[in-house]
């Protein structure tokens, strides 16, 4: 019991410090230009030191930060602005009038769009971390990447929605702790993608 107690607080523990280095990379880059690379900072951080929390440090996570700066926050933009766009024409859709049964598969294929651009971003974060890319190869890869593992796919999804669901129930959960967490989940979720890739790059 005193182990798996100890296992519980190392986690959660991590989980606030990592939340903590997010919201602090975030709001150097004015939040705007902030956002993507605090994330792929948390990332690499995870990839280096896994879920020991000593080996974390503010030093380290800001060397990352302003190296992944330009980089991530391109991706970043490029999927958020496709997603904008989908989440328009979505709301376009619901407005009309007489809604047929094209009009509601429409609003599902727009719906799974703007789900799959997520995931592509996802997997984007993650090969951020283990490989050199261009801003085309980011983005190509990424979106190969989601359709070489749907069970994990799958699992992120869910676990993002289930996120979000709790955050809605306890913001301050997913304000301190969760954001944290989050990226620690995809980077597990996400290892075959990345495991495959790795092994299609390194055939070449």
């Amino acid at each position: 019991m005193g182990k798996f107690l100890e296992f519980v607080f190392n986690r959660i523990f991590l989980g606030m410090i990592a939340t903590a280095y997010f919201w602090l990379l975030t709001l150097a880059g004015g939040v705007v230009f902030g956002l993507a690379p605090a994330s792929t900072t948390l990332m690499s951080l995870y990839a280096e030191h896994g879920y020991t929390y000593r080996a974390y440090h503010l030093k380290e996570a800001w060397e990352l930060y302003k190296s992944n700066f330009v980089k991530s926050n391109l991706a970043f933009y490029s999927f958020v602005f496709v997603d904008l766009v989908l989440v328009y024409g979505l709301y376009l859709l619901v407005q009309l009038p007489h809604q047929t049964i094209f009009h509601l598969l429409a609003t599902f294929l727009n719906v799974l769009v703007v789900a799959l651009v997520f995931l592509a971003y996802t997997v984007s974060l993650k090969l951020q971390v283990y490989f050199d890319l261009s801003y085309q190869n980011t983005l190509k890869l990424s979106l190969i990447g989601i359709f070489m593992s749907l069970p994990a796919i799958a699992k992120v999804l869910l676990g993002s929605a289930l996120l979000v669901g709790v955050g809605y129930y306890m913001p301050a959960l997913l304000f301190f702790v969760g954001i944290g967490m989050w990226h620690f989940f995809i980077s597990d979720m996400l290892e075959p993608i990345y495991e495959s890739i790795h092994e299609k790059l390194a055939t070449k």
